[in-house]
């Protein structure tokens, strides 16, 4: 569940689901591995009534989309680990910051500690960016000065000529997040983006992301949560296309221009954040990645 950059007249569905999945764990967790108090005004009416309500969501989450179900917990899991990381970067001098991808993500609003110190820039679809900030206006959200709407369609469009249109610095390091992306695009379009960011921007600069291993990778007792996974977001019309062998990752970045800095594979993000809980189990077929580009001599 993610927000693709398909080209599309309505706004993701997937995206939307990953809202209305922040906000459930929100309200079901005793400890939240990751909390989103935003995330229910993200939501539309049906999703909205649906996390509200626990005879719905009992109902439809944990009934009619039992079998895609067992996927949820990569969408809050995906934004502690980024977030995580993140904090380090600012830590360290960071103040740009890119969401490839964004959905209806409420960063801006949920860490203002983080936000005084970052420039923002929000790609995604036309569609999904529109739905999103009427949302944000309907809960009384404001929109930040130090943030930058990029409509654009990372299959048309090079992804330093989008942020070209705005005040992006190129010159200075940044951080691009770009979760629930990958397993929607062709691994063309996948090498494309990841090159643009190693080729065009500072040394330093780093890209997060998460990628579906692929089906011959993944442990025995997760295939059928797999296949249920992958046939839910294909009957909604944006199907898992890409897929990487973990193991071979880090030398597939390496070959883009990255140094691999934090790399847990499906199997090993559930003993990082799950350890201390046994009612939750997290999917292991999705890995987690974080890498900066490389800097070169000349650099």
């Amino acid at each position: 569940m993610g927000s693709t950059n398909i080209t599309a007249s309505n706004p993701s569905r997937t995206a939307e689901m990953a809202a209305a999945v922040r906000a459930l764990h929100r309200r079901r967790a005793k400890q939240p591995l990751f909390d989103d108090p935003y995330a229910l005004a993200m939501c539309g009416n049906f999703w909205r009534r649906v996390v509200s309500s626990d005879c719905l969501s009992k109902l439809v989450i944990d009934t009619l989309l039992a079998t895609a179900s067992g996927i949820m917990p990569v969408v809050y899991t995906r934004a502690r680990f980024g977030e995580d990381l993140l904090e380090i970067a600012v830590e360290e001098g960071l103040d740009q910051y890119v969401i490839v991808g964004a959905g209806y993500d409420t960063f801006f609003a949920r860490r203002p500690d983080l936000m005084d110190k970052l420039t923002l820039y929000e790609l995604d679809q036309a569609a999904t960016q529109q739905s999103k900030r009427e949302r944000m206006k309907a809960a009384g959200l404001s929109e930040p000065e130090n943030v930058a709407y990029v409509a654009s369609d990372l299959n048309q469009e090079k992804l330093h000529e989008a942020l070209a249109r705005v005040n992006f610095d190129a010159t200075r390091p940044a951080l691009f997040s770009w979760f629930g992306v990958t397993y929607y695009l062709k691994m063309e379009s996948i090498k494309e983006t990841l090159i643009n960011i190693s080729s065009h921007m500072a040394p330093g600069s780093a890209v997060m992301f998460d990628y579906l291993a692929d089906p011959k990778s993944t442990p025995y007792g997760f295939i059928r949560m797999q296949e249920a996974s992958a046939n839910f977001v294909a009957r909604r019309g944006e199907p898992w296309v890409s897929s990487f062998v973990p193991d071979k990752l880090p030398d597939f970045l390496d070959e883009l221009g990255y140094e691999t800095v934090n790399h847990l594979k499906p199997e090993e993000v559930g003993p990082r954040y799950f350890h201390e809980t046994d009612d939750l189990t997290y999917p292991a077929f999705i890995g987690l990645y974080h890498g900066v580009v490389r800097k070169t001599e000349s650099s």
